[in-house]
């Protein structure tokens, strides 16, 4: 009988990073508590930290700590049940996404959108442009 097929194992570095920040902010007492993607430099002065958050951290922590270019990395955004709102998370590689815990810790893409729709994809480096878009 063959050997089953195993799904890939993430990289430890990314469980590794994933899970510092994790640990790093104050996680937000409701479903979010940020009105705006916050810029990396805001971080430490938040009190709470939502999904959105979490997701710039990780994408700071990478690509200046790391050596990872922005063009590696995207923002995702899935809508769906358990969530009762649009739940944002870090998309490496176009595989890996890196999340808080309300999907999964670290899963594919396919994994984190089970079940849910995914309702967008934002290079890290549009970012700033998209924020400036919308304040018109």
């Amino acid at each position: 009988m063959p050997e089953p097929i195993l799904p890939p194992a993430p990289p430890t570095e990314l469980i590794r990073i994933n899970t510092a920040v994790n640990q790093q902010g104050q996680p937000c007492p409701s479903d979010f508590c940020l009105d705006d993607w916050p810029d990396a430099a805001d971080l430490d002065r938040l009190t709470a930290w939502d999904c959105k958050a979490y997701a710039v951290a990780k994408a700071d922590r990478l690509i200046h700590r790391h050596g990872y270019h922005p063009d590696r990395l995207e923002y995702v955004l899935v809508a769906g049940p358990p969530l009762r709102v649009t739940h944002a998370a870090l998309l490496v590689d176009g595989r890996w996404v890196l999340d808080m815990g309300l999907r999964c810790q670290i899963c594919t893409l396919e994994t984190f959108v089970d079940g849910g729709a995914l309702r967008g994809r934002l290079p890290v480096a549009d970012l700033p442009h998209a924020r400036r878009a919308l304040r018109w």
